[in-house]
């Protein structure tokens, strides 16, 4: 697999299911509608069109981005000939099939800026975009591309419009994610030195601990985020 070296780590899009935490039930019903909203994003292709998305996203997120082309044309009930009539490489694949939950992240960072708490915004948003590492390991391995060193499916392309959007995402995201973390600061509900970088940092981290148990993935990852959200609180005030 030939990978482009790439500029950063990118910021997730998801759906939530963190009920169980502190601000988990507005992430829940929140990602939920949007879930619904988002659909497959072939509403207006073809039956194949359809076939092939939804195969090729089933396929990617139980299996990873490196899922033969081949094996997403037999799931998909057509040949691979056809695929490349309508796809003319992975990396354009990749980009249709996550092209709306790449949006969908953008909301997310959008919406986590319309709570008044500053707080609660940034938990939101925690909690919202690392559950789709969890249940999407494409996702996991297109956003998190920057941290293990690129992106890029498709041999012998140079993979620019599949880094071009996700430039684009990091760039929205990153600029609500800026201004969600400034609120905070001034409010005094996080620490001082914690960076709009890090929100990434702790979805990653977050994952790492899922393979810990495999039977409990979900929970072990859950448990591990509320811990590093309890870490990103100010310490005790200093009296003068």
């Amino acid at each position: 697999m030939i990978q482009q070296p790439h500029p950063g780590p990118r910021l997730p899009g998801t759906t939530p299911n963190f009920a169980s935490l502190p601000g988990g039930d507005s992430a829940v019903e929140s990602a939920a509608a949007a879930q619904q909203e988002v659909g497959s994003g072939t509403s207006n292709a073809g039956p194949r069109d359809q076939q092939l998305h939804q195969a090729a996203h089933q396929l990617f997120s139980s299996d990873g981005l490196g899922v033969p082309l081949a094996e997403i044309a037999k799931a998909a009930g057509v040949g691979v000939a056809t695929l490349y009539r309508r796809y003319r490489d992975k990396d354009v694949l990749i980009l249709e099939v996550y092209r709306e939950p790449m949006a969908f992240a953008e909301r997310l960072a959008e919406e986590a800026n319309d709570f008044q708490d500053a707080w609660e915004g940034l938990v939101h948003f925690l909690h919202s975009t690392t559950e789709q590492f969890m249940v999407d390991r494409g996702m996991r391995e297109l956003i998190l591309g920057g941290y293990v060193g690129g992106v890029g499916w498709s041999r012998g392309s140079t993979h620019r419009e599949l880094i071009e959007a996700l430039d684009t995402l990091e760039q929205r995201v990153s600029s609500q994610l800026e201004h969600l973390v400034d609120r905070a600061k001034k409010q005094h509900v996080v620490r001082a030195d914690f960076e709009p970088t890090d929100v990434l940092l702790m979805s990653a981290m977050a994952h790492a601990a899922a393979p810990v148990k495999a039977s409990g993935w979900p929970v072990t990852g859950q448990r591990a985020l509320q811990l590093l959200i309890e870490g990103i609180r100010p310490g005790p005030q200093t009296p003068h």
